[in-house]
Order: structure tokens, then C-alpha cells, then sequence
């Protein structure tokens, strides 16, 4: 196999996922403007007059609309255009948009600690009396010998039953490699060297400045879904897979401020499919390129594919439990296909 052939494939394929997300930030913004347009104009144009306040009233008025859109779709897109509301509409947005990325590129502006720490990392110490963390220091310092880097900060995700890890920082001064405990305790040594290996790849291609920057801008398109699950459920983590409100067991509690939060995640939902889509492309590029880069690291093939063969056979997958998983999901080893 042509490596070096592989990976400059890989780089410019990379480089036009980047500006397919800047079109989807573009897309984003125009289904935000046509959801809230149709919105107000339900709102200023209800069927039953003086009842436009009335919840009822306003969904057999958003269904009637919403049956003539079928039927002319076109006619109603001339009712709700408005130039002067779609500036504003589109300056609102963008406005979000650059205060949720920002938002989030400042909390992380101390580079990999600060995301692992978010992640419920703990920092390994230099000389842990852990067998297993002074296996994992040992063959973090080994990569970092021969990939010619410094070594940087290795954090245990302990509270992670899962097979995953990741590298995230803005340099190579501020670089963290984290890794679960599912890593350690069904990871053979020669399978984690090749995890390891992996993720000192994302580093000297310089994916974790692009995946750090990349959290920001998603925070930015995400943020009202995290909003809208706080003001509905009290919580910014997604329910769990498989769980539903018709369970015996299940008992959801919504907030006084659900109707809120419902709008919110309205809103979210139109930018969610775009972040999870190009998270993932751009994801699947730089994990082709790292697995590529890891093999020549460490010489042996075996490893690093018998750790995805394991993470395929393991009920968990890769998927973390903490609530800001979703946070860095294109960063992780096993990749979104298993993300929560």
C-alpha cells in the first residue's frame, strides 16, 4: 500500500469537506430563516381571529397552512418573503452562530487538557503505580519517540467502559491523548500501541487544531439543541438509545419551560443533521489518513486491527457515557457510526 499516496488523497479530500461545511452553515441559515418566516406569518394570519394566543388554534392554523404548502408550495414561499425580516433574520442567526462558536472556542482555549477535563478526564501521573496507566505511559512516550514529538499530557477517561480515545489541541505544546478504561482493560499491549499511534497521526497532520476549531463551529450550528434539552428535560445529554416514553420503567419529567424548549430544539433540529453529516465525512477522511500514518509507525498491522476488531465485538462500542460526548464525537478512534 502507497501511504504517502493515501494520505495526500486524503488531504485534499479534507480541504473540500471544509468548505461543504461552510455550505451547510449557508443552507442552515436559510431553512432558520423559512421555519421562523412560516412561523410569524401563521402567527399574524391565524384562521380563528382573536385566538391567535391559543396553542390549538395555532396548530390547526399551522396544519391548514401547512396543507396549502403542499399543494403550492411556491405561493406560500411568495407570502412569507420579506426582505427587511430575512436581514434580520439572518443577522440573528449569524449572530448565534458566532457567539456559540466563540463561546466554546474560549472554554477550550487552553488546547487537549481543557477538552479532556470536560470529557471527565484525569490527568496520569509521571510515575503512576497503576500497572495498567504505566503500560499506557510507556507506550504514549514510545510513539512520541518515534514519531520525533514531545510527549503530551495522557488522561484516563476512568468512568468509560468503552474501547475509544482520542488527541485534541490547538499545538503541539498544548496536545492531550485521552484514552478510557475499556482501552486498558481489553487492550492487549501491542492493539493500544496502535490506538496510540493513531491518535499521534491526528497530531503531526495537524487534525486536532482543524477537530478543535471544528468543535467551535459545531457548538455554534448545535447550541439551540443543547438549550432546548435543558429548558425541556433539565439536561444537555440526549436519551438514552432505546428508551421511550411507552416504557413501565420510564418516567419523563418535562419542564415548566418545555413549550420553550420544544422551539429551541425546532430550531436545533434544522442544523443538527448538517453538523452529524459533515462531522462525520470530515471524520472518516482523517481517520483513513491516521490509521495509514499509524501502520507506519508502528510496523504492525496487527494492532491497530485487532482493536477495531474488538471495539466491533464489544456491546459499547466506542460510545462514551458522559454528557458532553457529543461535544468532540469526530474526534474519537471508534468513530460515529458508534457515537450515542
Amino acid at each position: 500500500m502507497d501511504f504517502f499516496d493515501r494520505q495526500a488523497r486524503a488531504r485534499k479530500q479534507t480541504k473540500l469537506l471544509i468548505w461543504l461545511f461552510g455550505l451547510a452553515v449557508l443552507v442552515v441559515v436559510l431553512l432558520v430563516y423559512l421555519v421562523l418566516a412560516s412561523v410569524i406569518w401563521t402567527f399574524r394570519h391565524p384562521l380563528f381571529p382573536f385566538s391567535w394566543w391559543n396553542p390549538i388554534a395555532f396548530l390547526i392554523t399551522a396544519f391548514a397552512y401547512f396543507l396549502q404548502t403542499l399543494a403550492d408550495p411556491f405561493h406560500f414561499l411568495k407570502l412569507v418573503w420579506n426582505p427587511y425580516q430575512f436581514c434580520w433574520i439572518t443577522l440573528g442567526t449569524l449572530a448565534s452562530i458566532a457567539a456559540g462558536c466563540y463561546y466554546k472556542i474560549r472554554l477550550l482555549s487552553d488546547g487537549g487538557p481543557a477538552l479532556a477535563e470536560l470529557l471527565g478526564g484525569r490527568c496520569v501521573e509521571p510515575n503512576p503505580s497503576d500497572l495498567d496507566e504505566q503500560r499506557l505511559r510507556n507506550v504514549v512516550e514510545e510513539m512520541a519517540i518515534a514519531s520525533g514529538m514531545p510527549v503530551p499530557e495522557i488522561y484516563m477517561l476512568d468512568n468509560e467502559r468503552g474501547i475509544n480515545s482520542f488527541a485534541a489541541g490547538h499545538t503541539q505544546s498544548d496536545v492531550a491523548i485521552g484514552v478510557t478504561r475499556g482501552c486498558l482493560k481489553l487492550l492487549t499491549r501491542d492493539e493500544l500501541q496502535g490506538v496510540i499511534a493513531h491518535e499521534f497521526s491526528h497530531v503531526l497532520n495537524g487534525d486536532t487544531r482543524l477537530n478543535m476549531l471544528l468543535i467551535g463551529l459545531a457548538h455554534g450550528l448545535f447550541w439551540p439543541t443543547i438549550v432546548g434539552r435543558v429548558l425541556t428535560r433539565g439536561t444537555t445529554q440526549a436519551p438514552e438509545i432505546g428508551d421511550s416514553i411507552f416504557d413501565e420503567d420510564t418516567n419523563p419529567v418535562l419542564l415548566p419551560t418545555a413549550p420553550i424548549g420544544v422551539l429551541f430544539l425546532i430550531v436545533g433540529s434544522v442544523s443538527l443533521p448538517f453538523v452529524r453529516l459533515l462531522k462525520s465525512a470530515i471524520c472518516r477522511q482523517r481517520e483513513w489518513l491516521a490509521d495509514a500514518a499509524a501502520v507506519q509507525f508502528t510496523r504492525n498491522p496487527a494492532g491497530i486491527t485487532g482493536a477495531l476488531k474488538k471495539i466491533g465485538g464489544l456491546y459499547k462500542h466506542g460510545r462514551l457515557d458522559t454528557p458532553h460526548a457529543e461535544t468532540a464525537s469526530h474526534l474519537y478512534f471508534a468513530g460515529l457510526e458508534f457515537d450515542p
